[in-house]
């Protein structure tokens, strides 16, 4: 029987890469292992273990039947699991009695059961493995790759994928490692396991869902650097899953997938905005990397809005037919997301979220100070493990080791945490009141740089909503949403003017003649009583903002 905390990454392999990951996990002074692997995953009709962030399977290796329980935690590298040997092909939940995550499974069968519902299997996968074991500066990896297929009843999906298994030794080193070889191989950041997969397909769904964003989950006792893990956890859960989305998932949900994971990222960096100076900072180059990834996700947004919102709503006015034609396509996403930069940004983040926690937080500063991070620190140690690792080292070779120098961050406790939140939400929250009452003389940039300080209020909020009062955070919230809805119409509206201005009086007819384009100053003029009409509208939505009082703890 074995218990125990997994710290693993998983990648897709590309069909072009899969001949040379082979000779690769061949190299070495051992044979690689090879292995068939069936496996069967349980759960109810109702999936009430798949909600539960749960996966129960019994596996067939080689002769003998492996009954294992997992779930998931909120750290990107982290899963719980719990082993035990079968003797035969029957699976028995009462195995895993006396740990967590065993006991929330008997807990969920029991209610099952009270209502005549029993776990079944819900899908199976079919894998051959071949794993190598690394021995790196600083661990011992265990690298699998796996071939094969899921089956469920939403029919078949091929499975080909590496993962590296943290064995001994310190994840950071694991990272670099996993950032050499996603170099050479082109791999794929993959956040989803084998079960999230298989759910999706015995719903009838092969590809993956658009990740929303979900509330914070930290203790009401938290200090700073507790929450703020928890807050990057879950906004890099919901980046990489939407990316992941992009890449392997349906092209019709591309549009949702895009949105939400701008919405990820703006929610992590309103949260590094939001803990600044009170916790560490990442190096400069992974924020830079979120906002590459942002504006380069912006544009492909902005043409789908247009195609989608305005230029439809111009249609039902009557607008010209060929005002369609005003809409330029935008990048696309998926080669955005797919790319070097953005897969190595991506691995770098989870490197420096691994390595947070590390950093200790006992030199004096003042509450807002500006933070600093010390070179070397274990987080941006981690972070350059992972980001350079591919830059300075050959494959194979031991790559750069983090060394933990302290953070000069302020200290830390949960009674300080509330005090400086609150403060600092109520100096944020001041300027709302200067905003309403200059609203008329704002201009297109004053009402942009408006919307943006009201959406980072919001996310704050969201950030910091386990350690305030439930319902002042509620009613806060339901306001900084009605004109943050508004003030996005708006800037909506703003991004069409521009794109129509741009070709009013530079359109060539059938001639060959440069001039004047009348669908276009159709599109003016209807925007500008459309924008005309959204400013009245918000404005009395912002003396609602104003006139409310922050969330306090």
């Amino acid at each position: 029987m074995q218990s125990q905390t997994e710290i693993e990454l998983k990648f897709l392999v590309p069909q072009a890469a899969r001949t040379r990951v082979l000779a690769e996990m061949a190299r070495g002074s051992g044979s690689p292992e090879r292995t068939s692997l069936s496996a069967s995953y349980f759960d109810t009709d109702d999936r009430r273990l798949a909600r539960a962030g749960m996966a129960w399977r019994l596996r067939r290796e080689g002769r003998r039947w492996v009954q294992t329980l997992k779930a998931g935690t909120s750290n990107p590298l982290e899963r719980f699991e719990h082993e035990v040997i079968r003797p035969d092909a029957s699976a028995d939940a009462s195995e895993h009695a006396g740990t967590p995550v065993g006991d929330r499974l008997a807990c969920l069968l029991r209610g099952a059961r009270a209502e005549g519902v029993e776990p079944a299997v819900r899908y199976r996968t079919e894998v051959r493995r071949t794993t190598r074991r690394i021995r790196t500066r600083g661990a011992v990896v265990e690298v699998a790759f796996d071939e094969g297929r899921l089956i469920a009843a939403g029919g078949r999906l091929s499975l080909r994928e590496i993962e590296f298994e943290l064995v001994s030794g310190s994840p950071l080193a694991m990272l670099a490692l996993a950032e050499r070889w996603r170099k050479r191989f082109d791999l794929i950041y993959d956040p989803r396991s084998k079960a999230e997969r298989g759910d999706r397909l015995a719903e009838g769904d092969r590809y993956p869902p658009v990740r929303k964003a979900r509330p914070m989950d930290y203790s009401k006792d938290a200090a700073a650097i507790d929450a703020f893990a928890v807050v990057v956890d879950e906004c890099l859960a919901q980046i990489t899953h939407n990316a992941i989305g992009l890449i392997d998932g349906d092209p019709g949900r591309r549009v949702e997938h895009v949105h939400q994971l701008r919405v990820g990222i703006r929610r992590l960096r309103s949260a590094l905005r939001s803990f600044r100076g009170w916790v560490p900072s990442p190096p400069e180059p992974l924020e830079r990397g979120l906002r590459d990834l942002f504006l380069q996700m912006g544009m492909s947004r902005d043409s789908d809005v247009l195609a989608s919102g305005v230029v439809a709503d111009l249609a039902r006015a009557g607008g010209p037919a060929m005002a369609l034609s005003a809409v330029p396509a935008g990048p696309d996403p998926g080669e955005a997301v797919r790319s070097a930069d953005t897969q190595r940004m991506l691995l770098a983040w989870i490197a420096w979220r691994s390595a947070l926690v590390q950093a200790p937080l006992d030199s004096p500063e003042t509450p807002e100070a500006k933070p600093t991070t010390a070179r070397g620190s274990p987080a941006e140690s981690g972070a350059a493990a992972a980001a350079q690792a591919s830059e300075s080292e050959p494959a194979g070779s031991q790559g750069p080791q983090p060394q933990a120098v302290p953070d000069l961050t302020p200290p830390d406790d949960a009674r300080t945490f509330h005090r400086r939140l609150k403060r600092r939400l109520g100096r944020w929250h001041a300027r709302f009141a200067s905003d309403w009452q200059s609203f008329d003389s704002l201009d297109e940039a004053g009402l942009h740089a408006l919307r943006k300080r009201i959406k980072r209020q919001r996310y704050a909020v969201e950030c910091f909503a386990p350690a305030m009062r439930k319902r002042q955070v509620g009613r806060y919230l339901r306001v900084l949403a009605a004109i943050q809805d508004r003030m996005g119409a708006l800037n909506d509206l703003f991004v069409a003017r521009a794109r129509y201005q741009a070709r009013a009086d530079s359109v060539q007819d059938a001639s060959g003649q440069i001039g004047p384009d009348p669908a276009s100053w159709f599109a003016l003029g209807w925007l500008a009583a459309r924008i005309a009409e959204l400013r009245a509208r918000a404005k009395p939505e912002l003396r609602r903002l104003a006139k409310s009082a922050a969330p306090t703890s």
